[in-house]
């Protein structure tokens, strides 16, 4: 499963993030890191961006880079 695929105040595990990318270390960076758990707190009108709660903190993704992280339930 993947983290675009959760549902608003649904939450899951990373369980794979692109870490050795440039990619990887910015969602790092921004918490979206291997073992965190992660909320989809709201979506946009039109499905992208997402808003997510991660580490105490709201980052907000668009839905082709939440689809590169793999999470689960």
């Amino acid at each position: 499963m993947f983290l675009s695929d959760l549902k608003e105040n649904q939450s899951a595990v990373i369980v794979f993030s692109e870490g050795e990318s440039v990619f990887g270390r910015r969602l790092c960076d921004m918490g979206f890191c291997e073992g965190e758990k992660v909320l989809c707190v709201k979506r946009a009108l039109f499905g992208s961006p997402v808003l997510y709660r991660v580490k105490e903190s709201n980052a907000a993704l668009r839905t082709a880079d939440a689809k590169r992280i793999e999470v689960v339930l």
